[in-house]
């Protein structure tokens, strides 16, 4: 299927509806498309690479519903050896949160493990530790890292008091020490931040050792003894788990959940786990870039020159895309257009970066789903002020000329 031919039907300066100069004001360095029907209704600069930020969270949803299917679940394995170890194998999930924790724990105590000797917490199944312009150190959950065995996106929930007493933030997480190191360097109030923010040079990391407590605190809450402590380890590809986790979350329910907090953690899991499966063990950002450049070249027939994809999320200024790119992925994605966030103008998922201002997702009319990009790199946030002229133009255009064939501007 080539799509790309779709978008080649009009020049890129012209527009099927309207000139695009009354919306000069508004755009200074970016461009955008309304089509239906797969054809454009007006476009402006079309063919230009712009930083999408996190509206290719789309092409990352797409490529993973594709190539791992809509029903897929992420799992994660547990090991019992003879001597009381409790193994714990990650496979990417990015949705292991403390409810998931506790529901594993009662897995475990079905199975009449009441005592433990120590944990060995293996998250080879991932290695991404390449150098890269988005995985930034501050503390904002959204630069949390990726890894094979994550519990709560990477982040963490605690409330500081007045008098420097540390708390958990959330009821459903256990007060675990790692609260209280990452504590110390934060003013009092609530707060949620990435634990990777705070590692220090040690042989075990911030993110591997916040599991390792969790897993932990949660096994003690139930009952489960926990003789010793944690450390990384590495599982014998012949072992047997005593039990695996397959977490209830489709790969639809996770992806819902990723565009409607616009998640960067979990694009990026997504993005490295297709790579996984397409080329093996381990993943990698180079397996994983190069199944997202065959995906979207081989399978949907986009061409090369209208895109750059290093990361998933949108976080790099690395990614650019073109509107007429992520026009033709949107018309593919149309299956999946309810996972989008909803609002009074359609489906629309946004992207916002320091000089980057993006909407793309569908106008809709009686039923059918239309897409639309913005894409906007400049210093002026006009984003908004365009989308609404833009759905204006288009509900004018559906309901005077739906009889009409599209493109005849008479």
């Amino acid at each position: 299927m080539n799509l790309w031919a779709f978008f080649l039907i009009t020049d890129a300066n012209t527009a099927s509806i309207t000139g695009t100069k009354q919306f000069e004001h508004l755009v200074s360095t970016g461009g955008y498309i309304i089509t239906a029907a797969g054809r454009p209704l007006i476009q402006d600069n079309v063919h230009e690479p712009f930083i999408p930020a996190s509206t290719i969270k789309i092409a990352t949803s797409l490529a993973a519903l594709e190539i791992l299917g809509p029903n897929y679940r992420y799992k994660t394995a547990f090991y019992l050896s003879d001597d009381a170890v409790l193994c714990i194998k990650g496979y990417g999930d990015p949705s292991l949160t403390s409810e998931a924790i506790e529901e594993i724990v009662l897995a475990l105590k079905k199975r009449s493990i009441r005592s433990i000797s120590a944990i060995v917490l293996d998250d080879t199944l991932f290695q991404n530790a390449e150098s890269n312009d988005w995985g930034g150190n501050s503390d904002n959950p959204y630069d949390a890292p990726n890894s094979a065995l994550a519990v709560n996106y990477n982040s963490i929930a605690l409330r500081k008091h007045g008098n420097g007493t540390i708390t958990t933030g959330e009821k459903q997480t256990p007060y675990i020490p790692l609260m209280d190191e990452i504590g110390q360097h934060l003013k009092p109030g609530l707060h949620r931040v990435n634990v990777a923010a705070f590692s220090r040079p040690s042989q075990i990391n911030h993110s591997l050792r916040y599991a390792g407590q969790l897993f932990k605190a949660i096994l003690l809450r139930e009952g489960i003894e926990v003789r010793g402590s944690f450390r990384k380890g590495q599982i014998d590809a012949k072992s047997q788990p005593i039990y695996t986790y397959s977490n209830p979350k489709t790969l639809e329910d996770v992806i819902r959940e990723c565009l409607k907090y616009s998640n960067n953690f979990i694009a990026n899991q997504l993005f490295l786990t297709a790579g996984l499966v397409r080329y093996g063990y381990p993943a990698t950002w180079k397996k994983a870039r190069r199944t997202m450049n065959e995906f979207l070249s081989e399978s949907l027939g986009l061409s090369a020159n209208s895109y750059s994809i290093w990361e998933g999320s949108g976080l790099s200024r690395k990614n650019a895309v073109t509107p007429a790119f992520l026009a033709a992925v949107l018309e593919v994605f149309k299956p999946y257009g309810f996972l989008l966030p909803k609002n009074s103008h359609g489906f629309i998922k946004s992207g916002t970066m320091s000089d980057v201002y993006s909407y793309a997702g569908y106008f809709s009319s009686q039923e059918r789903l239309d897409p639309f990009v913005i894409l906007l790199n400049q210093n002026r946030n006009t984003r908004e002020e365009l989308l609404v002229k833009l759905h204006r133009l288009y509900q004018e255009y559906v309901g005077d000329r739906q009889s009409r064939p599209f493109g005849n501007a008479n």
